[in-house]
């Protein structure tokens, strides 16, 4: 059988494995660069946009780690997909991320 993940160490890893990833991009970039980097990582099928299903996924993998509930993540997930198309492109994830 295979090494069992404690629970909550799976939410861990995938922060890990997402921020070597992008990492690199802090360097040397401007900002608009690095979330399309961003974007591109979590756009794992290259559709050009993140189903709101696959974004409840990433969510839900960390909202122990930021302490959200499963109400504030379907209220993030109405936030950002402003158009309520089902998915989330890349000018609705940039205004999300650099919004103060």
């Amino acid at each position: 059988m295979g090494e069992e993940i404690p629970q909550g160490q799976e939410d861990v890893d995938f922060f890990d494995e997402f921020f070597s990833q992008v990492s690199h991009l802090l360097h040397e970039k401007d900002e608009e660069t690095c979330y399309k980097e961003m974007f591109r990582i979590l756009d794992d099928q290259r559709k050009g946009f993140i189903p709101n299903e696959d974004l409840r996924d990433i969510l839900n993998k960390i909202k122990s780690q930021v302490e959200m509930t499963d109400q504030e993540v379907e209220e993030v997930i109405d936030y950002i997909d402003k158009n309520k198309d089902g998915r989330v492109d890349f000018n609705e994830f940039y205004k999300f991320m650099v919004k103060e």
